[in-house]
């Protein structure tokens, strides 16, 4: 047996290499580790909601709430119609592939302060109603949904989230998805400190004000790059397109939420470029998912609102994003027909 003990190698090695990685388990890593993107966002959102708690102009002022993706990220209280500007307050909670599990774990959390808004927004997306795309749900179980969180959204989850989250448990560092790129480019440069707030300038940017976040300020269509975005995008969401049934729970759960609170809420579906819309009516996804929103919105009182429909501005950051400059019409519209 001892001379065949180098076949015990690899299984030695293997928990070596399981020790080593639950040093990933320390706070260093665990609390505070905002590489780009998503850490930095979802982090935010935390510090954000301590900020929100701690404010004492929401006692004086009407309160608006965004939820949703990405694409809700222009929505700012610099966007309110100036004549009521000074009567409201607008906290920005979207995040980045921001799923309506998220929206509805963070309006749970900000009521259970005591905070009541009176108006919400919330954002919603097709693709992030696709549970056969793991990929979506990955952000916000890996950087927003804490141990109890994870209770109340396992049996909804697929076998695959269920699976791809077991390895990160086993493999700590796989939750963190390490981006090497980056850390070899601090390391040069000699700003390894960057991995912390204090020292973050993209997290000290999106802190900066209330949330929003107002980089895509382009004034002129990049054509070529939106052609290429909408075939990009389209080959990965269109095609095999399948509605879930996880994000409908958690909409209607918010709706539920929202409506028991009396909070206005309106759904808005952000609009994409016109050719990247086109697809969503060609592979009957208007269909498929915007009816069943619809309707559950109006079930439950709140104002659905098509903005692929309804919205004239035609600037556009990307296929998925529009030009922050399309916002101001866009609230003063909301603000004019919706504002309580």
């Amino acid at each position: 047996m001892l001379k065949n003990r180098f076949l015990f190698y690899p299984l030695v090695l293997f928990f070596a290499l399981l020790v080593l990685d639950k040093i990933f388990l320390l706070p260093t890593f665990q609390k505070e580790f905002l590489q780009a993107g998503n850490s930095v966002f979802y982090h935010q959102r935390k510090v954000l909601l301590e900020r929100l708690t701690l404010d004492p102009e929401i006692k004086k002022r009407k309160l608006a709430i965004v939820f949703g993706d990405s694409r809700s990220y222009p929505f700012s209280e610099q966007g309110i119609p100036k004549a009521v500007r000074d009567n409201w307050s607008l906290y920005n909670f979207s995040g980045p592939q921001g799923i309506p599990m998220y929206s509805q774990q963070m309006l749970t959390e900000i009521l259970a302060r005591g905070i009541t808004p009176q108006f919400v927004i919330l954002s919603l997306s097709p693709e992030a109603f696709d549970d056969s795309k793991g990929f979506i749900l990955s952000p916000f179980l890996r950087l927003a949904c804490d141990p109890t969180c994870r209770k109340e959204v396992w049996d909804s989850l697929g076998w695959k989230e269920k699976y791809e989250f077991g390895l990160d448990q086993l493999f700590t560092i796989r939750s963190l998805e390490i981006n090497l790129g980056l850390f070899f480019s601090r390391l040069k440069s000699k700003k390894l400190k960057e991995y912390k707030a204090s020292y973050n300038p993209e997290f000290q940017l999106v802190n900066y004000a209330k949330g929003e976040y107002l980089m895509y300020a382009t004034t002129a269509n990049p054509v070529e790059k939106l052609e290429r975005d909408t075939k990009r995008v389209s080959a990965i969401y269109m095609r095999s397109y399948t509605l879930g049934s996880s994000q409908m729970k958690a909409l209607e759960s918010f709706l539920a939420t929202a409506k028991s609170r009396n909070i206005k809420t309106i759904v808005i579906w952000p609009k994409v470029y016109p050719k990247y819309y086109e697809n969503y009516i060609k592979y009957d996804i208007a269909n498929v998912w915007w009816k069943p929103v619809d309707a559950i919105a109006k079930q439950y009182g709140a104002f659905p609102i098509n903005m692929n429909e309804t919205d004239k501005c035609d600037l556009f950051n990307d296929a998925s994003h529009q030009s922050v400059f399309c916002f101001v019409d866009q609230m003063k519209m909301i603000w004019d027909s919706y504002a309580p």
